[in-house]
């Protein structure tokens, strides 16, 4: 779910009987809070991957490269009446700059700081009941209802730090051989994107023929490993084009590509525009 363009703050229910997965990985520049009703799902943020169980909540920052997947392999091997229900609230820098200098923002955001959260049992009914206020006035236009919709978000997010703290949920439980391979590769290219990195490099890492690493790196993170290492690259050039003033041609560089054209190119099909817009749009003075 896009955040809509008209707002800072957003959220929205959705219901499945069979679970369907994001169609390609992405990153974007708001923040998202994912709250698992039922169903069971696989998350991909940056180089880690996360199973998630009902009740657990997934918060994904903003520049975060991340996919979403059923937990099973593939649609037509799921068991009948595996029902798939989840919230999912978005919101903006624009919101947290609303709040102004009455609230701390790190420490409205400082949950963020890690990935997935478990809300237990003796909170799940006080914590539906907040999302469930917050979706009944979310399409009002009235201001009272702009008020108790950020009232609320902020009440969420004041719930969420405080769990942060008590509860370190686990990761996969247990990762097999070649899923625990493929996340040390992802660390690989989190930290050595700018270089020159290939499929056969890569499969070497993983103790893997080309062919199969390519395979089981689809299979484990939703990317291949080319979308994998742009998405990364792309994530990269964007801070650089709103925090430095570099040239376009000097980041394309830094962040491993040698052609700026084709780098333009690239980052137009991840971001939506091309990086002389982003800039203009994002430069932070």
């Amino acid at each position: 779910m896009a955040l809509p363009v008209d707002k800072d703050i957003y959220i929205e229910t959705l219901s499945e009987e069979r679970s369907c997965g994001m169609n390609q990985s992405h990153f974007h520049d708001y923040y998202e809070i994912f709250y698992l009703l039922e169903g069971k799902r696989r998350y991909f943020i940056n180089h880690t991957l996360y199973d998630v169980l009902p009740h657990d909540i997934i918060l994904v920052n903003k520049a975060d490269v991340h996919l979403s997947q059923p937990a099973t392999p593939s649609p037509e091997q799921k068991p009948p009446g595996n029902k798939y229900a989840r919230f999912l609230i978005t919101f903006s820098d624009d919101f947290l700059d609303s709040l102004g200098s009455a609230f701390d923002r790190n420490f409205i955001m400082k949950a963020f700081n890690g990935k997935k959260l478990h809300i237990p049992d003796n909170m799940q009914n006080s914590f539906s009941m907040l999302l469930n206020k917050m979706q009944n006035k979310i399409n009002n236009e009235d201001e009272y209802s702009k008020y108790i919709c950020k009232l609320t978000l902020i009440e969420i997010l004041v719930t969420l730090n405080n769990l942060s703290e008590k509860n370190v949920h686990p990761l996969l439980d247990s990762l097999t051989v070649y899923e625990d391979r493929i996340q040390a590769v992802c660390h690989y290219i989190c930290n050595y994107y700018n270089e020159p990195i290939t499929l056969e490099q890569m499969a070497k890492i993983a103790y893997m023929s080309p062919t199969y690493f390519s395979k089981k790196f689809k299979r484990v993170t939703g990317f291949g490993l080319k979308e994998y290492l742009n998405n990364i690259r792309i994530k990269m050039a964007t801070n650089m084009l709103m925090e430095t003033q570099y040239s376009i041609t000097e980041i394309a560089a830094y962040c491993g590509y040698n052609d700026s054209n084709y780098f333009g190119d690239v980052f137009k099909k991840i971001v939506g525009v091309s990086p002389i817009k982003y800039r203009k749009e994002h430069y932070m003075d």
